[in-house]
């Protein structure tokens, strides 16, 4: 397979990191440059793929549910030959199937394409990962650890954060279906871990994944206390990023210092042509945001 061939890309600088701070700039992506960077002992590149939605059933709007295998296996050929240090997925993996073992089936089919990529795999919970399953169920089957659904780690010189907004107000986790998709939250007690987490990171340039945005408030994609996270990752002072899914046109913000970028949902649209994903670079001067196939330019 030539994915090459199959899936246009668009090459843009990102961001660059300053003091901290971050600002987008509009000058075309040098892929040489990114060559070169690579060979810095702190430069790395991750891949990033959301909403992929997958199942085996027919289309419904413009959504394609089946041709997200192959999709999603073009962005693995992509993430293996860019030499991608770890997959984000962030959200949305399956669509709602008619039962348990449905949705079981899909995971396992999306996995073990996902399973062809060697490195790590982190899974963000989105809303259609718990329409049949638990939170347990799903990560389990995907094979992390089902008591842990957001969490940090590191690598090179930055940090990391796995954030996961499917909690009712009152911190009841989402499972089975026990919630509508428009009323997400980030609990309390998750916000103070956020907050200990990143003062122990101690200044690290920090990223974050979560799926559900936390920049368009008011918007029925948002997190409803989205202003209540912006302010914990502000006031660390070293939260650069915030890549998100759920909204399946992307789109994304600059607010107080932090970039929020949503990317474009791989269901959409028939055929590898529709594809959607990206590859980010990573070092310590910049971050760099390769688009792949119909993913909006800046994401």
């Amino acid at each position: 397979m030539n994915t090459s061939d199959q899936t246009a890309t668009c090459r843009r600088r990102f961001l660059k990191q300053a003091a901290l701070g971050v600002a987008a700039l509009g000058a075309p992506f040098s892929l040489a440059a990114a060559q070169n960077d690579r060979k810095a002992a702190d430069s790395f590149a991750f891949g990033l793929v959301a909403d992929v939605h997958y199942a085996d059933t027919e289309p419904k709007g413009g959504r394609y549910y089946r041709d997200s295998a192959a999709k999603l296996a073009a962005a693995v050929e992509v993430f293996q030959r860019e030499h991608a240090a770890f997959v984000v997925e962030l959200g949305d993996l399956v669509n709602t199937g008619p039962s348990k073992a449905a949705e079981l089936s899909y995971l396992k089919t999306v996995c073990g394409i996902l399973g062809r990529y060697p490195g790590p795999k982190h899974f963000v919970l989105g809303n259609h990962c718990v329409e049949k399953l638990t939170k347990a169920e799903f990560l389990t089957a995907c094979g992390r650890d089902p008591r842990t659904t957001y969490y940090s780690f590191d690598h090179g010189s930055h940090h990391f954060v796995v954030l996961d907004a499917d909690f009712l107000e009152d911190g009841t986790p989402y499972g089975a279906g026990n919630f509508q998709w428009t009323d997400s939250w980030i609990p309390a007690e998750e916000l103070r871990w956020l907050e200990a987490d990143l003062a122990r990171a101690a200044g690290r340039p920090t990223i974050v994944f979560i799926h559900q945005n936390l920049h368009n408030d008011g918007n029925p994609h948002a997190v409803k206390n989205a202003p209540q996270v912006r302010k914990v990752l502000e006031e660390a002072g070293s939260a650069v990023a915030v890549f998100q899914g759920h909204m399946h046109t992307g789109g994304g913000a600059q607010i107080r210092g932090v970039a929020y970028r949503t990317l474009r949902a791989m269901v959409e649209g028939p055929g590898i042509e529709n594809n959607a994903f990206a590859v980010v670079r990573v070092n310590k001067s910049r971050i760099d945001f390769q688009p792949f196939g119909k993913m909006p330019d800046g994401c």
